[in-house]
């Protein structure tokens, strides 16, 4: 079944700030290039029909120009409210929200999720620390009701959504923190972070 997937990006400035030990202008090359190898998995994606990039920042659009995604004004209202407004602009069909910070995610890990989420009315991914959610999905019909932010987890739990359990290691792998950023690179990052970098990581 094919998936409409929205991707909100943060402004770049003051982008992951708690990478405390790299200087401002490595964190905000850092945070585009998790997006955009966010944003490459699910283009990658058998099941991902579109790609709605949702940013209020003109550089992030003017980098992300060139992958093929369509993009939505981010209003400031907030993440939550960011990711209806831009649902709302969607023909009727499958809709997911994917979070950009996920340097690690691969194609089969989304194929994996969706291919879980096809059969269920709402669904989501909690991230690596199990607190939070590193996606959120609903099939046709169904309003999205996204919850994110703190313990977004047992948010969308509360409201009804299904966790999906699978490991899919690559997808529940979010970056915030220096140590976040140690545990991606064990796994393995994609071209973009590994070119921020300015070296190639070891393979997972």
């Amino acid at each position: 079944m094919a998936w409409q997937v929205i991707v909100p990006v943060k402004s770049l400035t003051n982008a992951k700030s708690r990478l405390v030990a790299r200087p401002g202008s490595q964190r905000e090359d850092l945070a585009l290039a998790f997006a955009i190898d966010a944003i490459g998995a699910a283009l990658n994606c058998a099941s991902v029909e579109t790609v709605l990039v949702t940013t209020g920042d003109p550089l992030v659009q003017d980098a992300l120009g060139s992958l093929g995604v369509s993009f939505h004004q981010d209003t400031g209202a907030g993440l939550n409210a960011s990711i209806v407004e831009a649902a709302s602009t969607l023909p009727a069909g499958n809709i997911a929200a994917l979070v950009a910070d996920l340097p690690c995610l691969d194609s089969r890990d989304l194929e994996v999720a969706l291919a879980c989420a096809d059969t269920l009315a709402r669904s989501f991914v909690c991230d690596a620390a199990g607190i939070g959610t590193t996606l959120l999905m609903a099939t046709s019909g169904h309003a999205l009701l996204p919850r994110f932010g703190t313990r977004s987890r047992a948010a969308h739990a509360a409201s009804g959504a299904v966790e999906i359990t699978d490991p899919l290691q690559r997808l529940r792998r979010d970056v915030d923190t220096a140590v976040d950023f140690w545990d991606a690179q064990r796994i393995g990052v994609g071209p973009a972070t590994q070119a921020a970098l300015g070296s190639r990581q070891h393979p997972e």
